[in-house]
This record gives C-alpha cells, structure tokens and sequence, in this order.
C-alpha cells in the first residue's frame, strides 16, 4: 500500500520542523532533521518535491525502481518523488529540506484549469539533482508567503499554486501534456461588469480566484488570463488596488482606527494593511491621516 509523505517524518527525531496547508492538494514542510533515511518500498500516495536548503554540501543515498544515485546535494538542488513509485532515501548530515507534498489529484485539477487536452494523462518523472531557476523562484515566492504570514491574500496563494501546478506538467511529465490556446481579447463587457461588481461588494472578505472566476463560469487559470488582457494587470493585482482605494477613504473619513479599517478592506491585520499601503503610496496609513487633516 502507498505510504501517505507525512507519514514517512511522523515520530522522527527532528532539530525543528513546521508546515503550511497552501491550497487543498499542496502543503508546505520546512525540516531541519539529524541524519535519517525515508522508506517507502510501496510507493507515495502523493508526489514529493523537495529543495534542499542546507548551506553545506551533503552526501545523499536515494534509489529507486529507474537506478541508483550516491552523491552530494548542495543548496538549491530538487528532486522529484512521484507518486506509486517505490524508494529509498538516506542523508549522512544535518539537512535543512523543503518538501512540497502535492496530491495527483491537485495537477489533474490544474490541468483540467489551464485547458489540458489530456488532463488525466499526468504521470511525473523522477528527478534527482535538478537545478531550475523559475522553481526555485516558485518555491522561494512560497517561502516569503511563509515568512510573511500574509495567508489572508487566497488569490495570490491560487495563483502561485497555478503556476507551480503548471511548470510541473510542462517540465516533469513522461509525456508532456498540449494545453489549448488562450484566444479573445479578455473578458466581454458584460463578464467583466458582473466580476468588478462582485469583487467591490466583497472588498472585506477573502477573495480568491475560485470565487471570482466561478461569478462568470470560468476556470481560474482562463479567468485569471482573461481578465488580465481585459484590465492589464493580474485579479490579485486589483483587488489589492481597491483594497487601498476603499482604505483610502475611510481613512480620509477618520472614523475609524486604522486596524478596525484593515478588516473593513479585506487585510488580515493592521501591519498587512501598512505592508500593502507602503508598496502602492510609498507612505503608511498613519501619516496619510496626518496630511488628510
């Protein structure tokens, strides 16, 4: 029977450890652990990406049903563990890894979003001492939403998980997958009318894409795509905008406290509000009071 990724780390001694449910069918677990090894002689329920983050070279045993590998892992590297392909791995230092635990059914999803022709045709490669530098910029934009605790920005979070879902099938499958051709000039009139209603309506909660797309029956991949050519910036990017805008005014009214106006507009805190002001006034909400009086 195929062994569940978190179950391979439950019980192991371990330096520090801690993870994060990022969309349904992917989670994030950082791990510093002691020499040890993972075994899973009837495969994974789940593919495991992992990136090593050891400053240190370290030497790494890893065999599987395609071969052997008996070397050194620096930081940076990947390797891929698809699902139901039995496995061995060893590591003979202190390791510092990210292991990304994505379900099959999360890129079927993905797949089917970005208009795969085949979408249940997904099967991984295995890959060992892989260097990728649009990965490593996914996982490292993954790492900064970790550090930040900005987990209220869902659209965001969607959209990343998208891309990631999307270069595993261009770059990791057996067969690679042809997906259709975006065509049109974004959304029509009326599709863009009901969606900026709805996205105005709904400033104080936590959009995500799902929603918005599921206002006009889309996917979220060929909303996001759409409205992108329709508005010339990204639903995460505008949503962010009116956020501001609405912040803005209430602010200018002075009638409430700048944290009550951070979840009046959709931000998860006081400071998230200030992160997001900053970057778009190049001023914080406090001192945009002060020169509105």
């Amino acid at each position: 029977m195929a062994i569940n990724p978190l179950s391979l780390f439950s019980g192991k001694p371990t330096i520090a450890h801690h993870s994060i449910s990022i969309d349904e069918g992917l989670t994030i677990h950082y791990r510093h652990d002691i020499p040890g090894a993972l075994d899973a002689p009837q495969g994974l329920s789940h593919h495991m990406l992992t990136y090593f983050l050891s400053p240190n070279e370290r030497q790494v045993t890893y065999f599987d049903e395609c071969g052997e590998y008996d070397g050194v892992m620096k930081s940076g590297d990947f390797y891929l563990y698809p699902a139901a392909r039995p496995g061995f791995t060893r590591w003979h230092s202190i390791d510092k890894t990210l292991h990304i635990v994505i379900k099959p059914e999360f890129l079927s999803k993905v797949a089917r979003d970005a208009e795969c022709i085949s979408p249940e045709k997904i099967e991984l490669l295995p890959m060992l001492k892989t260097r990728d530098r649009k990965l490593e910029n996914l996982v490292q934009l993954f790492l900064t939403e970790i550090d930040e605790r900005d987990f209220g920005e869902k659209a965001y979070l969607e959209s990343l998980s998208s891309l990631f879902g999307i270069h595993l099938l261009r770059r990791y499958c057996i067969i690679t997958p042809r997906f259709q051709k975006y065509v049109g000039d974004g959304l029509a009139p009326y599709q863009l009318s009901v969606v900026l209603e709805y996205i105005q309506a709904h400033l104080g909660s936590d959009l995500s894409l799902d929603t918005m797309a599921a206002q006009i029956g889309m996917s979220r991949c060929y909303f996001a795509t759409q409205f992108k050519q329709s508005m010339g910036i990204t639903p995460h990017q505008y949503v962010n905008q009116q956020r501001i805008e609405k912040a803005k005014q209430s602010l200018r009214s002075q009638k409430l406290s700048i944290s009550d106006i951070a979840i009046e507009c959709g931000f998860s805190n006081q400071s998230h509000l200030t992160k997001v002001f900053k970057r778009q006034t190049g001023t914080t909400p406090k001192i945009y009071v002060q020169q509105s009086r």
